[in-house]
């Protein structure tokens, strides 16, 4: 059986295919259109999955973000040390796809800035993270980080210099040679309070401060010593930006664990400052980020998950950095409806008044549980969901697949207007749709 959907009109065609010639602009509107107040709606599109891997890919990806009336796209092109780009020093990506030539970033760039309403390409790089098969790896296994136990990870260490110069070329790299308007920094921290032991970083360490023996893990010194490196790579990264490229974006996707402080008196005691070095609020006190994205990736359907959400919620809207803060929701964890709430409740004024520069969602490839395909792959992750994202029983079989990517698609149009959906449990399902109209990208604050 075929997966049913139903909006209130015939579920829409993918949209309006955009002509991949560099020679035709985009046809101008009929007629005006009327915009929303300004307000970020951003999509992360990363590279684990299709979205932007061949010109039809970016053509619908494109054609999708109108859909929804979107107006930012964050597409990953860097994910394992490789590029989706084509002026790259790091190999080309082996999964696209496309005539010979064909470069990714450049023709999401040129279809999202040539549409109406422009969107907004932001760059998307997984930072220190770099997996244990890339070339940059294999070729320079010394600069990966160690645990304390010796363990080697698949990131690069921060505390060892090549690698903060060696990252900043690449990120520089993409805003020299591409109109992005943005870049955004993904896995920009340690992956957890145990690594950090690369030898050379250690050696630097001992050098710096005069310690004579390698730092337990609870040496508070060397805990700072740590995010002082993360927060030089952000800093230097921002300045040499403005100075290069004054116009383009430094952001981040950034750790939201657990339940978030309450004031900014908690913050030291979040993970994300004091596990993974990642001192986010303070690069957003210091502007080494023009914006932050935190990622409060939780189910609304879990009432112990949505008291966090909200905790985060309070706290970015009420940190003095609100109007710098897009909240990242996790539509792959979430039921089409959830998402939505969560989305107008990351929108609304704290109770003290105050907002977030707007939202982005996680992800384009995985929009809700029933599109996700960890789930709908793995009976064992669903059976953790109070409704299965499959079809039980011999009567109901279908493509987990097709199924996951009809539910992607209808969710452009969720977004934008009333629909529903038929669930299996629930039968159908009605959704509020939040993006009624276009917005324009809002201005950033002036320093």
């Amino acid at each position: 059986m075929a997966v049913l959907l139903l909006g209130c009109n015939s579920q829409s065609p993918e949209g309006t295919v955009v002509s991949p010639s560099p020679t035709l602009a985009s046809s101008p509107s009929a007629s005006p259109i009327a915009l929303g107040a300004p307000q970020y709606r951003a999509l992360w599109v990363d590279a684990f999955h299709d979205g932007m891997k061949s010109p039809a890919q970016v053509e619908k990806l494109v054609a999708d973000a109108h859909r929804g009336n979107l107006n930012a796209l964050f597409v990953q092109v860097r994910k394992r040390g490789d590029a989706y780009f084509n002026l790259s020093d790091e190999p080309r990506a082996t999964d696209i796809q496309g005539p010979p030539g064909f470069d990714p970033l450049a023709y999401v760039i040129q279809l999202a800035h040539d549409s109406t309403p422009r969107i907004e390409v932001h760059a998307w790089l997984n930072t220190f993270f770099v997996g244990n098969t890339s070339d940059i790896y294999v070729h320079h296994k010394l600069w990966a980080t160690l645990s304390n136990t010796g363990t080697k990870s698949e990131s690069f260490d921060p505390g060892v210099p090549e690698v903060l110069a060696y990252t900043h070329k690449v990120f520089m790299d993409v805003a020299k040679n591409y109109d992005v308007d943005g870049l955004h920094m993904d896995y920009v921290r340690y992956p957890g309070n145990e690594w950090g032991y690369n030898r050379e970083a250690v050696a630097l360490y001992m050098q710096q401060t005069g310690a004579t023996t390698a730092p337990a893990l609870d040496d508070e010194a060397w805990n700072a010593w740590r995010r002082g490196r993360v927060t030089m790579f952000v800093r230097d990264l921002h300045a040499d930006l403005k100075r290069t490229k004054p116009n383009v974006k430094l952001s981040g996707a950034l750790i939201a664990y657990g339940g978030g402080p309450a004031s900014a008196a908690d913050w030291p005691l979040t993970s994300a400052y004091g596990s993974v070095f990642q001192d986010w609020y303070g690069w957003l006190a210091s502007r080494y980020i023009d914006f932050g994205v935190p990622m409060n990736y939780d189910s609304a359907w879990d009432s112990l998950e949505q008291t966090w959400f909200v905790r985060w919620l309070n706290f970015e809207k009420n940190s003095g950095f609100g109007n710098r803060i897009l909240t990242g929701v996790g539509g792959f964890m979430n039921y089409p409806e959830g998402t939505l709430t969560q989305i107008r409740l990351a929108l609304a004024p704290s109770a003290q008044g105050n907002r977030v520069l707007g939202i982005a969602i996680y992800s384009y490839a995985s929009t809700s549980v029933y599109g996700n395909s960890d789930y709908y792959n793995s009976a064992e992750m669903a059976a953790g969901l109070p409704r299965q994202p499959y079809y039980a029983g011999t009567s109901h079989r279908e493509s987990p697949s097709a199924r996951g990517a009809a539910f992607n698609s209808e969710f452009m149009t969720q977004l934008r207007r009333s629909d529903m959906y038929w669930d299996v449990k629930r039968g159908w399902v009605t959704t509020k749709g939040v993006f009624t109209r276009p917005a324009a990208v809002p201005e950033l604050p002036a320093a």
